[in-house]
């Protein structure tokens, strides 16, 4: 067997598939397109799922790729075992081939295993098969026909059925084992006796290498049912093939790792061979792939679905580094990614590209993690030390997520080297808790029109994409092949209409849907339809076009029938508006990377002929001068009038010639790039499939409206183009002059008068608190009288205040009044907005400190009476949500609100509850 490289593993694959009549497909994003039920892409065969379901139709009957996965959520989880396993990884690539119906198991069979003896000259010897218990023809296939000894061919059972997920595609496989010898058994390891209970099982010398699953099931909420067509589905990964081809027992001693790890060693100073370290920087080498490759397919870190678990995995990483005497100021994590890209190479141009922005918001997630770390680990030391049972309560936990941004399985690691647990089910029910107030999910909702997606698979299978000409074309003709009556929540009637050929622009890529009019194919003046949208239904994951459906309003049945030929319109002053507006993103996106960096990815757009909307990675607000700069530069741009140029070339080409591509989308293999500037040196190149003015002077001039965060790392610029920024303008020119005659002041000077009006109404703010803090007082004197007593020991108090009272204050007073004190106090405030009338209950409950502290000395001598310490954070978390509210505080201390459209209901109840909390304690 030849050592060999795992970028030479790679071509061999590709290049021994491309020679028996394989299409190469490139990687899909990890972000699944168009598919709910998966959070990462986490399988070779993921973005063929339609063809397999017979969905869409493959337009290539065989196809091999080498797919980036990634798995540490959901079903496929590996994120626990990596560093501490030879083969556990969170990003791994893995090389497929596929068959679309084209053929089965003995050309399956007989292409892996010429693979992996003859093209990589493994030792047969060294290689072990399995196949599903009831497959006695793959097992005859074997055997007969490759000649595999009937000892080294073994029947297993649910481990050889594969999954992708939840739901999905699914159907028996066969597996291919290496054998890595004897000194690497599991010691005194024996089979069991059971069915599938094989020398195979110890896993630590066998290790599957292969995997061949015959597709023959899809898998459903309501059932497995057969596939159209028994289709082949391989998958191999890489990381493992090249630990064979490098005589490597573990995949981080390949070369996939060792760069990593050697960066990793100079760094920090320790080395992998020495074991107290060697774990901690497997993890590291292992995490800052997935990372950088997540943040580079564009998932931003956040605190939910797929920016949660990126968060955890860099969180993990971080945890680790400090674990090799990383000092708290040194922010190392994010220097590790050049070297991602020096060991994968030029595989994936697109991620490439990114490397910038990888560096930025690896950088500031960890800044910003080492802000709370240690606070969040003096906070868990505390916790340890009141452990009962050695369970952490899974509240502590979950503060340690919620506060400190402590994911789960950090804080797990760190009570296991305490040997503590952690209540895992309280923690589900805190978060549970905390998911039903925010009501958020990483899963999105369906895709519009998706109760119609199987008719128009069926329409798009009939009659193939539609032939789009609106790049050309405001108008022309089409032949109406489908009106499909959709389902509305309102009782106006909406029809989908589908042509052959159509003008109109579908919604994509930020870009709304063109509106319009359908028009008789004869009186042309006859309207026969109006179109208030154009959308792309999800039916073909690699079609370029697919079928375009305009979403007509009003239709007049008796001039609309299939067959016949129509004009297709469309509104042409919109459209315009829309193109101003969609090739001003483009010269933004350029400005903003010229003023703020290279780290600058389009996150989002939205394309509308009223305005544009553009969200964009970065890191801090955008300084006004920074603003005024960007927005001068796509000025200037539009004024120097340069020429729009459009051409189609393939995607590999494009990416490497510099364009742009968006953050995380799919293209197809063609794509059309969008170059504005002369062909020499262009301003702006992008991949982009919108339309666009022929010149910038079209849009005539650009304002940005606002700039505001979106999200972590994540900016959102809004603006205006054409004649609606004209209209901007034009109005705040007439607010300006008004506002010269209210004040009196010239236009230069009214910053300064405005300033100077600010300091007097915060002096007589001032003025107005004093005033209220001395009624306050006087009330107060009488507001305390006569508490009732509890118990004979406490002084216990609730009253009611008058809205927009400060509660702490007051709470002073009582307290100073009473050093035994327990206090709720409450206002209810009318709120009337633009919606519907609310009150907001305000609340705070406090317990005077000596009663905490003589708490807290009872409990250090008498187990029984811990049970009679307040905890008023506590407390009051727990009984907030009664009013839609949420607070915490201290022990001694807690406020909170909620609003509710009737406090009567509620308040007496919530009220009555938060006494009872109270008294239960201190009974």
């Amino acid at each position: 067997m030849m050592m060999m490289k795992s970028k030479e593993v790679r071509e061999k694959f590709i290049d021994f598939f491309k020679r028996e009549g394989h299409q190469h497909i490139q990687s899909s994003s990890l972000i699944p397109q168009n598919d709910q039920t998966l959070l990462f892409a986490n399988a070779g065969m993921n973005q063929f799922k339609d063809y397999f379901t017979g969905q869409s139709k493959s337009p290539f009957p065989r196809a091999v790729s080498v797919q980036k996965c990634v798995r540490a959520g959901g079903k496929h989880n590996d994120l626990e075992n990596v560093g501490f396993t030879a083969r556990h990884h969170t990003f791994f690539e893995m090389l497929g081939n596929f068959s679309f119906g084209n053929y089965f198991k003995e050309d399956a069979i007989r292409f892996g295993w010429n693979f992996l003896t003859k093209e990589l000259q493994i030792d047969p010897n060294k290689l072990y098969v399995t196949v599903h218990l009831s497959d006695d023809e793959a097992y005859e296939l074997w055997n007969k026909m490759i000649g595999v000894p009937k000892e080294r061919i073994f029947r297993k059972d649910k481990d050889n059925f594969w999954e992708m997920g939840e739901f999905g595609p699914c159907g028996p496989c066969s597996e291919i084992f290496f054998d890595h010898g004897p000194k690497f058994a599991t010691p005194n390891f024996k089979p069991g006796s059971g069915p599938g209970e094989d020398i195979l099982d110890d896993g630590l010398r066998y290790v599957e290498i292969w995997n061949l699953v015959f597709m023959q099931y899809e898998k459903t909420k309501d059932g497995i049912f057969n596939l159209p067509a028994p289709s082949i589905d391989t998958g191999a990964g890489l990381e493992r093939l090249s630990a064979v081809m490098q005589n490597c027992y573990w995949n981080y001693d390949t070369d996939c790792f060792t760069p990593l790890i050697s960066k990793i060693e100079s760094l920090t100073g320790k080395s992998v061979t020495d074991p107290k370290y060697t774990s901690n920087i497997r993890v590291v080498s292992d995490h800052i792939r997935s990372s950088t490759m997540l943040i580079t397919d564009g998932v931003i870190p956040s605190n939910e679905g797929r920016g949660y678990v990126l968060r955890r995995i860099i969180r993990r990483a971080i945890r680790h580094l400090r674990e090799l005497g990383v000092k708290d100021k040194d922010i190392l994590f994010h220097k590790l990614v050049p070297t991602v890209f020096d060991v994968l190479g030029d595989t994936y141009p697109a991620n490439k590209n990114n490397i910038s922005l990888a560096q930025k918001l690896l950088e500031l997630e960890e800044s910003k993690f080492l802000e709370t770390l240690d606070q969040g680990l003096r906070f868990l030391e505390d916790a340890f030390v009141k452990v009962n049972n050695k369970i952490l309560p899974g509240q502590v936990a979950f503060q340690l997520y919620d506060t400190f941004g402590f994911p789960l399985d950090l804080t797990e690691v760190i009570s296991k080297e305490k040997g503590i647990s952690v209540d895992v089910h309280e923690f589900d029910s805190c978060m549970k808790r905390q998911q039903e107030i925010s009501k958020k999910s990483w899963k999105g909702g369906a895709a519009a029109l998706s109760s119609q997606n199987q008719k128009y698979s069926e329409i798009f299978e009939k009659f193939g994409a539609t032939k789009f000409c609106g790049y050309e074309k405001m108008s022309d003709k089409g032949k109406l092949l489908e009106i499909v009556e959709l389902p509305s929540e309102s009782q106006k009637s909406q029809w989908a209409l589908i042509f052959d050929n159509t003008p109109f622009y579908a919604e994509s890529g930020g870009q709304v849907g063109d509106h319009g009019v359908i028009c008789d194919g004869h009186e042309e003046v006859v309207v026969v339809a109006k179109i208030s949208d154009t959308v792309k239904p999800t039916v073909a994951c690699t079609s370029a076009e697919g079928l375009i459906v305009h979403i007509a309003t009003e239709i007049d049945a008796s001039k609309l029938k299939v067959g016949n030929s129509y004009t297709l319109k469309v509104n042409e002053q919109k459209r315009q508006l829309t193109q101003r507006n969609h090739t001003a993103t483009h010269l933004l996106q350029k400005a903003l990377t010229l003023v703020l960096g290279d780290h600058i990815k389009q996150a989002g757009s939205a394309v509308t002929p009223d305005r544009l909307r553009f969200d964009f990675t970065h890191f801090t607000a955008v300084k006004d001068e920074e603003l005024s700069k960007v927005e001068d530069l796509v000025n200037k741009s539009i004024k120097d009038g340069l020429a729009v140029n459009i051409r189609n070339m393939s995607k590999d080409q494009a990416i490497k010639s510099g364009a742009v591509a968006l953050f995380g989308e799919k293209y197809a293999d063609v794509v059309r790039v969008v170059s504005i500037g002369n062909n020499i040196n262009n301003y702006s190149t992008e991949l982009c499939g919108g339309t666009h003015v022929k010149n910038t002077e079209e849009i005539g001039i650009f304002s940005i409206i606002t700039e505001s965060a979106l999200s972590s790392g994540v900016r959102r610029i809004e603006a205006l183009t054409s004649l609606k920024a004209i209209e901007r303008l034009q109005h705040r020119s007439l607010l300006l002059d008004k506002i010269e005659v209210i004040t009196k002041v010239k236009t230069d000077d009214i910053p300064k008068h405005i300033e100077g009006l600010k300091v007097k109404i915060k002096d007589m703010d001032k003025d107005i608190k004093n005033l209220h803090d001395k009624i306050q007082d006087f009330e107060s004197a009488s507001l305390f009288d006569n508490p009732e007593k509890i118990k004979d020991k406490y002084a216990f108090k609730q009253i009611k205040t008058t809205a927009g009272q400060d509660l702490r204050k007051l709470s002073d007073k009582f307290m100073d009044k009473y050093s035994n004190g327990i206090l709720i106090l409450y206002s209810v405030e009318r709120l009337d907005g633009a919606g519907t009338a609310k009150d907001k209950i305000s609340v705070l409950l406090r317990v005077h400190k000596s009663i905490m502290s003589s708490s807290s000395t009872s409990s250090t001598s008498s187990t029984s009476s811990t049970s009679s310490t307040i905890d008023c954070s506590t407390i009051l978390k727990k009984l907030l949500p009664m009013i839609n509210g949420n607070g915490g505080g201290r022990k001694d201390f807690a406020q909170g609100s909620g609003e509710v459209e009737d406090s009567n209901k509620l308040l007496t109840n919530f009220l009555s509850e938060l006494k009872k909390s109270v008294l239960d304690v201190l009974n």
